[in-house]
């Protein structure tokens, strides 16, 4: 029985021993360094420390490491915290400093936890593995030109003493020694490994995008969604996927119909370089950060990214809220869809003032006399958005409002802003329209129709004008690139004619949320500003 029970120890003994030696193996760096490629580092007397900065930059080293409430991205201290479902990551101090900071590593050990992710020190002789919110997943795709030069780079720097606490990571991922098995898993250890070049693209372009995006960029490292040990899903990488916090939500940058495949190169190109996407829109929270960096870069390597970006696999994955494309003839309503009551720009209403200019700013009715104005008689026309009124008289709130414009021959309900033109101003009653003043008809060269000058004297209140047009055209404009510009590139507002805008705008219109005084607007700023039109609504020298 003794016999049996000494065996049975030995037997627990040996099967905890072999396991702790397991643990140490595969856990060890050792054992990573063994199963893959060895790593190359140029002669470190050649550094150049121009291009080591332009590798800080691209990798965006500045983002979690530079010191908090400074803007200098060269002070290195360390000790922004990151905060994750795995618990909360101290950014360390990457300065040459030596005794809180870098100062005191090779480029060799340098090089090691770049590259491989097992930095200098710890309790045992074969390194400390790193964690991988450290992206060297990506970094392991550096060259050693460009670790030499951003090492030497970094020493260059101003040293920082400043000791970061330890991360505060939640059981089992404070076993800082487990990392090892997730390096073995998920860092293939791929360095220069390169994808086809598509058909028809810059073979040197494409390969320099590659690089940047793949290695120093690690764009892949937020743009995608992860596994349940934090591996980026090969399936959805730049697929987007929420961020660390998990509240926010990185978006899908593939070249797909829920990412960015509306984005031209130029466009993702002119993002990098200057934070404002083709919608208008400028970069917030931590991608106004990254770009802070890529606009630092050469303009030829923000579009060798873009190109590159252009030809990843495109990832089908709409965003959170985001409603699956409708490809179909059959009319889908959004369940989500919300009703906004937007802020229109008009002026103090004792900005309108008695003999000057204004504008209008939304849809309003006028009457012939000043007695109609807030009483019961009904309306006798209405004023649309863009219309230039002159004030003639002020009486408190109500105004006399002298419209000038013209009419076509045989049409006198509508007023257009131009001979010619479908710039409509107003629409009035019969007893409005009898009211008009009108000049000698002109027959117009383009069209061969006959247009008469008129002027209309109207009666309202203060309410939805501004007295500055350009503060109109100003908000007309932002809010056509928030939306309409995603297609319809502003610099080709100048392609369209007065006339041909008002098809295009109108078959779209179903598919925004503006109101009609929006719409209105809209489309008034883009008529006003065609091909056919100045931008102060006067008629082109003939």
């Amino acid at each position: 029985m003794a016999l049996h029970r000494k065996t049975l120890y030995r037997l627990t003994g040996g099967a905890a021993l072999l396991g702790v030696l397991g643990f140490v193996v595969l856990t060890s760096p050792w054992t990573w360094s063994a199963t893959h490629p060895g790593r190359t580092l140029p002669d470190a007397g050649g550094a150049d420390l121009a291009n080591g900065r332009k590798v800080f930059v691209a990798s965006d080293c500045s983002t979690c490491h530079k010191t908090p409430g400074q803007e200098d991205d060269t002070v290195l201290g360390g000790g922004w915290a990151l905060d994750t479902q795995f618990g909360v990551f101290h950014m360390p101090n990457i300065s040459p400093d030596p005794q809180t900071g870098i100062g005191g590593w090779t480029l060799a050990q340098f090089d090691r936890a770049l590259r491989e992710g097992v930095g200098p020190g710890g309790l045992w002789p074969d390194g400390r593995n790193l964690y991988p919110a450290f992206p060297y997943t990506s970094y392991q795709r550096l060259s050693g030109t460009d670790v030499r030069d951003l090492y030497a780079y970094l020493r260059s720097l101003k040293p920082v003493d400043n000791k970061v606490p330890d991360h505060e990571l939640k059981f089992p991922y404070a076993m800082r020694r487990g990392v090892g098995v997730w390096r073995l898993a998920f860092l293939d250890g791929k360095r220069g490994e390169e994808s086809p070049v598509p058909a028809g693209v810059d073979a040197a372009q494409y390969r320099r995008g590659e690089y940047l995006v793949e290695g120093p960029g690690h764009c892949a490292e937020c743009h995608s969604s992860r596994g349940l040990m934090g591996n980026v899903i090969a399936s959805q990488r730049f697929g987007g996927g929420p961020a660390p916090d998990g509240v926010d939500y990185f978006p899908n940058i593939t070249p797909d119909e829920t990412g960015i495949g509306f984005w031209s190169a130029n466009a993702i190109a002119n993002y990098l370089h200057t934070g404002v996407s083709p919608i208008g829109r400028t970069a917030g929270g931590d991608m106004a950060e990254v770009v802070k960096n890529t606009a630092q870069l050469p303009r030829e390597d923000v579009q060798a990214m873009a190109v590159y970006l252009k030809h990843v696999p495109a990832v089908h994955k709409p965003a959170p809220g985001m409603p699956e494309p409708n490809r179909t003839d059959r009319l889908v309503m959004l369940r989500n869809a919300v009703a906004v009551t937007p802020t229109l720009p008009t002026s103090p209403d004792q900005a309108i003032v008695q003999g000057g200019d204004a504008w209008v700013v939304a849809t309003k009715p006028v009457w012939l006399e000043q007695a109609g104005v807030g009483g019961s008689v009904p309306e006798q026309g209405k004023l649309l958005g863009g219309a230039p009124v002159h004030v003639a008289a002020r009486s408190a709130d109500k105004l006399q409002l002298v419209l000038k414009g013209w009419q076509m021959e045989g049409a006198p309900s509508v007023v257009y802003q131009s001979k010619g033109h479908r710039v409509m101003l107003a629409v009035l009653d019969q007893a409005a329209a009898t009211a008009v003043t009108r000049g000698k008809p002109e027959t117009d060269a383009d069209t061969g129709q006959s247009w008469i000058p008129v002027e209309v004297t109207l009666w309202s209140n203060a309410a939805n004008l501004n007295a500055d047009r350009k503060a109109l055209w100003d908000y007309s404009q932002a809010t056509f690139q928030k939306a309409c510009s995603a297609c319809h590139v502003l610099p080709e507002k100048q392609h369209f004619t007065a006339n041909q805008w008002i098809g295009t705008l109108k078959a779209m219109k179903r598919f925004t949320s503006f109101n009609d005084d929006q719409y209105r607007l809209i489309l008034a700023y883009l008529q006003n500003h065609s091909k056919d039109l100045h931008p102060d609504g006067k008629e082109k020298a003939k």
